[in-house]
């Protein structure tokens, strides 16, 4: 029903929504436009529809770089606002340079809001899979960038468990 309001807002603008992602605070989803004046058209119709814009995010543009530390800690920060596509994007920042335990450990955590980016748009049987992927790489104990690992570790085995995905957050130690 979302979906289909949001097309009918911006179908006569030749624009697309696509991949709706639905969170408990937020929609989020990507806008695809013909132009930037058009795409602030789209913005203003849906906004009536659905209520205010909070972040607009080109995609084709390419990440600022930062430090590795600064990436996990604002993936961790998205991911824990259930932003889980963009917390995607941004550990994805640190893992490109990561290697062994630190690149094993962040390819779960990414793999796990891939896993959350699909329970948002309503595919818990894609969802649990990838939580069976992430599952592999997370270490049993230890912490990364202030990230708890062991608690980690056993939300996403009690996940599995139950064979029931669910929202959940990033325990952390203290501030990252």
């Amino acid at each position: 029903m979302l979906a289909k309001t949001m097309y009918d807002q911006i179908r006569a603008l030749n624009s697309v929504v696509g991949n709706l992602r639905v969170s408990h605070a937020a929609v989020e989803f990507d806008l695809l436009a013909p132009s930037s004046d058009i795409m602030d058209l789209c913005l203003k119709n849906l906004s009536m529809s659905i209520g205010e814009t909070l972040t607009i995010r080109e995609l084709d543009v390419p990440a600022q770089t930062s430090t590795p530390a600064r990436a996990v800690e604002n993936g961790v920060e998205l991911f824990n606002e259930e932003r889980y596509w963009e917390s995607h994007e941004s550990l994805e920042t640190a893992w490109r340079n990561a290697t062994n335990f630190e690149r094993e450990t962040l390819q779960g955590i990414i793999l796990l809001a891939a896993s959350l980016v699909h329970l948002q748009k309503d595919e818990p049987d894609v969802a649990l899979s990838i939580i069976k992927r992430a599952d592999v790489k997370l270490p049993q104990d230890g912490t990364l960038y202030g990230i708890d690992l062991r608690k980690l570790k056993r939300r996403v085995e009690e996940i599995l468990s139950a064979s029931n995905p669910s929202f959940f957050t990033i325990p952390v130690i203290d501030e990252l």
